[in-house]
């Protein structure tokens, strides 16, 4: 009994470490967001506004979901295009495509979860 205690305890800690590295992720990408505004207009002041107010929308589960779904995009046509101007349409080009929305869908649906479960407590 005490061994499946420790086990399941053990995946517990394991799977919050997981969600906040997915946390993580898009809090790193909700920056690089809010730091491109502000790099165009030239202002720390439009930088420190906008991570305000996106730290604010992330509360916001519909915010979340349309903010992971644009980030999937962004990585699935950053990875798409870097093999496509390298190879041209090729096996790996689509390969390269499948595998970054994949990975990055997951991660994002993964960290969309941990931020409903915060939010929701």
């Amino acid at each position: 009994m005490r061994s499946a205690l420790e086990t399941a305890h053990r995946r517990a800690i394991r799977r919050e470490w997981s969600n906040r590295g997915m946390s993580l992720l898009f809090n790193l990408e909700l920056t690089w967001l809010a730091g491109l505004a502000g790099f165009v207009v030239k202002s720390w002041l439009v930088f420190l506004g906008a991570f305000m107010l996106m730290m604010w929308l992330r509360r916001y589960p519909v915010f979340c979901l349309i903010m992971c779904v644009l980030f999937t995009a962004n990585w699935t046509f950053g990875a798409w295009s870097l093999s496509y101007f390298d190879d041209g349409w090729s096996v790996r080009t689509f390969t390269l495509s499948v595998f970054a929305f994949s990975v990055f869908g997951w991660l994002h649906w993964r960290g969309l979860d941990e931020l409903n479960d915060i939010y929701a407590r």
